[in-house]
């Protein structure tokens, strides 16, 4: 209870002077005594409120309330106003009540409730009244309604401007709404009202303070206030916070430098505010709320669990509350009580839904129970309001992560949260003026890191290896006070890294120190448990021991998968005895690891050529586990390289009926079985001279068709990306016609490739097929300069098959010239391939590099690299000698279509060339026209059959046998077939588009294109007799031989036709040029001819310019002759007119029109030619104007006289005199004056 004050209240008694006197101190426990003795004595209205508010200070907030009530019952129907006061109390201590923590929630809106009413009817008595519109203020705020409260205060204050209460409202509103600079002024205008009034406005003016980025001055004005008020508690516990909240931004890992000496002193300044604010009010809640928080971060949870909950006792305001049942909540929540601390947090978030930690806490309750909707529900509403909070997008990252079909979100969760980070990073760096070149340090979580790489294994490796990189940078940070690392606990994590590089980068030597990093953070982790479990075992520490075991099995496995991985990245390298030694020791060490045994298999059919070996081992493996779909699709791949084409289709159907459905591996291939069925149903077709049969075969092939289709359909349904079954499904389609349609699945899925647009499915080529599958590869170079295309098997390169499909395609529409573009590109892109991979298996480069120092004791063989094996080597012939015959039959074809004989030539060249480098030619009996030869066969070794030519040449005999295989005697075919069809162009050629050098050859190309279709002819029919696969038509050989001599004759008599017809035209040319030597003789005789008569020309012309010059020459010095004698009359003239005494003035002026006229006209004239120069040239004078006879120089002639205006005559300087008449000094002539 309050302490009371010893005060008198002194009540006048009805019908006397006299009062009665009742003391405060001994007010009655019931509130009713006293209001019964206010009724008897008539009191007014304000002695119930004088005694309400006793009673509330005293903390008997009902007995107020009841007088109140009697006061509002006792008020005169005739004085309302005196009741608007009580009114006004009720209804604040209404609010008050409902602001208590005792109040439940259905306490509370009845409260306020109530208090509108009473505020209602004191509005409707008074609307001016002060004290209405403050209490309204403040219950707007308990409804938390602040702009209504805002409008309650400021109708206050317009009734009573000087209303500290008011004041104090208006500026609370405005601080809640982030006004901080208004608050301010709010504040200093209170604190100027009322200097030393509670509560104290300085403490107002120190949180706008701190809010406007003043922390000093804000320090000062708490200060200050509690110099003014030592009782006060709320200036230390703000001190206490300000210090708190600047020891989290120094102890910040990211950001401190230095500051731990300082931090520690600001954390012994804030923990002695606090004792300082609970020794002055030990019951104040905020104060024991920021006690509780330092206890829990003290890691002291019952201590921190009792003082919130003193604080939720005391607590007077509801964000007290609210922060203190959150203080409750986190304390049973670390102390791993999380049905307690779940209900805690809602009861916070009953009270201030705003409440964002708890809300927090409250999702990670619900994560935990595994609500995952309402988890989600719950962090999105915090991220609403924060969006750049760490710890709430790590946590939607970690549930969506957990989620069915919601990877995609998670890592756009945790990006968001690394943007953030590196948002900060540069922030800091702008704010300290320091370098952001370095924001990875920024970062130290490595399991954003972690949890991101796991995530984006599935989608992006190249990604995930890069989230990888960043944890393992922050792992490798020295741990505090210790020279270790916190990654040499998980070589797990490097082993990862090495794994993802071997699958997205190119850099050899990047990937050989991941693993080799991994390796050995594992052997030594391996041996310090198996040091922790011995001691444990001396120690007789069960736990320890239990721990310790697990550790070292963990590791074990771990250090398993990294041999393995080391072993994969030998074969990638080349180093085919390092990889097996690794293998042998896993299968010796873990006789059921299948993985190692079917990569010892793969190892025995590539490299050894053991193809036994192989299926033995995939066999033991298939034993171990019969359900392990890998090794029935190897099964699969090497019967299928055996040529066991059911064995192979048997084990594809096994793996798809009852293994995996859905596998593409065994979708893909068996889609490629059923292409390669088509295509071998559609040539039987066409070879078949049953029409039944042909019938029924071409019905098989069209079902092959479909069947393929739908197998192709179903891996692309599986994964967009499978390149193979993009190629299938074109080849299939171009087998059936479309091959416009299947081109531009081929380009796309070129295309595709070279951008690197997705990672297709790696699926085995069918290379019986014309149009081959592949499967992506990118050409790019690692680290020791070898291309991972110069690594790769030539069925896997992706680039080059559909480079060659394009090229089918390209010929199968006729547009041969793209064709033959598409086929150089391929096939010099299989050559330089080709000549990396020798080049680096030749260099032995790599001999001393990649020695895991971990793993050498397992490793056995020599580092020499192998990257072409024997298989790889042979594989690659085929396959350019191949692309080469598709080159010369595209050249063959448009040559044909064109006629154009230098592409023919061109085919011819390929295929000689072709030929020399195979060494491919006919046996030399062949080539004997005098010799008659016999042939038998006999099977040498498989596809390579072997004749016997017995050969007669006169009375002598002798028996040769050479060797030649079936693709030999293809190429042969081909070389005679262009031999032959060059030698038909030159035969149909123009005599005039041909020499006879042209025709001497085609006779040599067609005597051998003879010999060879006359023994591919005979050596057809041996093997025909006896089965043997046979690659060319033997009836179409024996035309082409026929076709051949008759060739022979054509070609004889075209030479000597062509011998004729060159004679003749050589005549023709002699005989052509003997008459251009003639006209050019007689043209230049006619040019000299012509030179001639100009130059006489000239010389005449320059002799009648010289004479015209020199006559006119004569005339124009005559003219001046005639002028001077005129200037001097005139002048004698005017002299003798200036002697006279008097001269009449018509006699004069008569007179001196005429002297000046003449005068003006000689001297104009004599000036004029005195002026010109006399111009000489070789040309011919020029005529003068007027034609006809010649006028005197300087006469006029009758039209000029009187048409034209000779210019105005300056007057002379000697006529101007000072005689009597000054009429004289101006003479104006007759053509001026007109």
């Amino acid at each position: 209870m309050a302490t009371v004050e010893a005060r008198v209240i002194e009540v006048p008694i009805d019908n006397s002077n006299d009062v009665l006197e009742i003391d405060c101190s001994q007010l009655p426990s019931h509130a009713a005594e006293i209001c019964d003795i206010l009724e008897n004595e008539g009191s007014a209205l304000r002695f119930y409120q004088l005694f309400a508010l006793e009673y509330y200070k005293q903390g008997h907030v009902e007995e107020a309330v009841v007088a109140l009530k009697r006061g509002m019952a006792n008020a005169k129907a005739n004085d309302q106003t005196a009741k608007v006061p009580l009114l006004n109390l009720l209804a604040s201590i209404y609010v008050q009540k409902a602001k208590s923590s005792a109040a439940t929630t259905g306490d509370r809106s009845l409260m306020l409730e109530m208090a509108t009413a009473l505020l209602t009817e004191a509005g409707r008595i008074d609307r001016s009244e002060a004290n209405t519109h403050l209490v309204g203020g403040m219950l707007d705020l308990a409804k938390r309604l602040p702009d209504a409260a805002l409008r309650h205060f400021d109708a206050a204050l317009k009734a009573a401007p000087r209303s500290v209460a008011a004041l104090l409202g208006k500026a609370r509103v405005l601080f809640s709404k982030h006004r901080y600079q208004h608050a301010l002024e709010v504040y200093q205008q209170v604190l100027t009202l009322r200097p030393t009034g509670r509560p104290d406005p300085r403490i107002g003016i120190g949180l706008c303070l701190h809010r406007l980025g003043h922390p000093a001055d804000a320090r000062r004005a708490l200060r200050r206030a509690a110099e003014v008020d030592p009782a006060a508690a709320a200036p230390h516990i703000l001190l206490a916070t300000m210090d708190l909240n600047d020891v989290k931004r120094m102890l910040d890992p990211r950001i401190a430098d230095g500051a731990a000496q300082r931090a520690e002193e600001l954390l012994h300044s804030a923990m002695a505010q606090l004792h300082r604010a609970y020794e002055r009010q030990p019951e104040c809640a905020a104060t024991l709320v920021r006690l509780a928080d330092r206890l829990f971060f003290q890691s002291n949870y019952d201590g921190a669990r009792a003082l919130a909950e003193r604080a939720l006792k005391s607590a007077d305001t509801m964000g007290i509350q609210a922060e203190a049942h959150y203080q409750i909540a986190r304390a049973y929540h670390a102390s791993k009580r999380f049905d307690v601390a779940y209900d805690a947090y809602q009861k916070c978030l009953g009270i201030n839904e705003k409440h964002h930690l708890a809300r927090y806490g409250l999702g990670q309750m619900q994560l935990h129970r595994t609500d995952m909707s309402s988890a989600e529900a719950t962090f999105q509403r915090v991220l609403d309001h924060h969006p750049r909070c760490v710890e709430v997008l790590r946590a939607l990252g970690y549930l969506h992560a957990r989620l069915p079909n919601t990877k995609a979100k998670a890592l756009e969760y945790y990006e968001r949260e690394m943007q953030v980070l590196a948002d900060e990073a540069v922030e800091h760096a702008k704010r300290t003026g320091q370098p952001a070149d370095d924001i990875g340090a920024w970062f130290v979580d490595a399991n954003l890191f972690l949890e991101s790489g796991l995530l984006y294994e599935a989608s992006n490796a190249k990604k995930a290896c890069r989230a990888y990189s960043m944890a393992a940078d922050i792992l490798q940070r020295p741990l505090p006070n210790s020279t270790e690392y916190a990654g040499d606990a998980i070589p797990e994590l490097w082993n990862n890294l090495g794994a993802l590089s071997h699958l997205t980068s190119d850099d050899d030597s990047a990937i050989f120190n991941e693993y080799s990093q991994a390796a050995l953070k594992c052997t030594k982790a391996l041996a310090d448990a198996r040091v922790r479990l011995a001691d444990a075992r001396k120690g007789a520490t069960p736990a320890a021991a239990s721990k310790a075991a697990s550790e070292i099995q963990r590791l074990e496995c771990t250090l398993a998968t990294i041999t393995y991985n080391v072993a994969r990245f030998y074969e990638r390298c080349g180093f085919w005895d390092k990889a097996e030694a690794l293998y042998n020791s896993l299968v010796a060490d873990a006789p059921t690891y299948i993985d190692a045994k079917l990569r010892l298999a793969h190892i025995a059919f590539s490299f050894h050529g053991n193809s036994e070996r192989a299926l033995e081992l995939i066999s033991q493996a298939i034993g171990i586990d019969s359900k392990q779909s890998s090794a029935w699709l190897m099964r699969g791949n090497v019967e299928l390289q055996r040529k066991s084409v059911q064995d192979a289709r048997r084990a594809f159907e096994h793996v798809l009926k009852d293994l995996a459905k859905h596998d593409i591996y065994a979708l893909c291939s068996l889609g490629n079985y059923h292409l390669a069925a088509g295509k071998s149903d559609n040539s039987r077709a066409d070879n078949e001279a049953n029409p039944v049969a042909a019938k029924k075969a071409k019905e098989m092939s069209a079902q092959s068709y479909k069947r393929a289709l739908e197998f192709f359909d179903k891996c692309l349904q599986l994964d967009e990306n499978c390149a193979a079954a993009a190629h299938g499904m074109a080849i299939a389609m171009a087998e059936r016609g479309n091959a416009g349609d299947a081109r531009q699945v081929f380009q796309d899925v070129r295309d595709a490739a070279t951008a690197g647009l997705g990672p297709p499915t790696l699926c085995n080529p069918a290379s019986e097929l014309v149009f081959k599958i592949a499967k992506q590869q990118s050409a790019s170079v690692d680290g020791s300069g070898v291309s991972l295309l110069a690594r790769s098997p030539v069925g896997c390169d992706v680039l080059l098959w559909s480079g060659i499909n394009v090229a089918h395609s390209y010929v199968e529409v006729g547009n041969y010239r793209q064709a033959v573009l598409a086929y150089e590109a391929s096939l010099r892109r299989l050559q330089e391939a080709t000549k990396a991979m020798e080049t680096a298996d030749s260099s032995g480069t790599d001999s001393d590099r990649f020695v895991v120092a971990a793993l050498e004791a397992k490793c056995g063989g020599s580092l020499t690299a192998t990257r072409l094996t024997d298989a790889e080597r042979a594989e690659r012939r085929r396959v350019e000698r191949d692309l080469r015959l598709y080159l010369i039959r595209a050249l063959y074809i448009q040559a044909k279509a064109t006629k154009d004989i230098d592409i023919m030539r061109t085919a011819l060249s390929h295929i000689q060339s072709l030929c020399a480098d195979e060494n491919i030619k006919l046996p030399e009996s062949a080539l004997k026209p005098d010799t008659a030869t016999k042939e038998t066969a006999d099977d040498a070794d498989g596809d390579v059959e072997m004749a016997e030519y017995v050969v007669e040449s006169g009375s002598e005999k002798k028996s040769l046998q050479v060797r030649i295989s079936p693709d030999d005697c293809l190429v042969l075919f081909d070389l005679a077939l262009i031999e032959q069809s060059v030698a038909q162009l030159v035969s149909e050629q123009p005599e005039s588009q041909r020499t006879l050098q042209d025709l001497t050859a085609a006779a040599t190309f067609i005597a051998h294109s003879e010999a060879a279709f006359t023994f591919l002819a005979k050596w057809g029919k041996v093997l025909q007799k006896k089965k043997q696969k046979l690659l060319f038509s033997a009836r179409l050989a024996t035309e082409r031989a026929g076709y051949s001599k008759s060739l022979v004759t054509k070609l004889t008599r075209k030479q000597q036709e062509q011998e004729a017809f060159e004679r003749q035209r050589q005549e023709h040319v002699e005989q052509w040029h003997r008459q251009q030597e003639e006209d050019e003789q007689r043209k230049r005789l006619e040019v000299e001819a012509a030179a001639k008569a100009q130059q006489e020309l000239e010389r005449k012309l320059l002799r009648d310019a010289e004479e015209r010059n020199a006559i006119l020459r004569e005339q124009m010095a005559a003219s001046v002759i005639a002028k001077q004698d005129e200037g001097e009359t005139r002048s004698k003239k005017a002299r003798a007119r200036a002697a006279d005494d008097f001269i009449s003035d018509n006699d004069d002026l008569a007179g001196s029109e005429d002297a000046e006229g003449l005068g003006s006209d000689a001297g104009e004239q004599a000036r004029r030619s005195k002026s010109k120069k006399v111009r000489l040239s070789r040309k011919p004078a020029v005529e003068p104007r007027a034609r006809g006879r010649a006028k005197p120089v300087g006469a006029l002639s009758d039209e000029e006289r009187e048409g034209e205006t000779p210019p105005p005559r300056k007057r002379p300087s000697d006529e101007v005199e000072s005689g009597k008449y000054k009429s004289k000094a101006i003479v104006t002539d007759s053509d001026d004056s007109s």
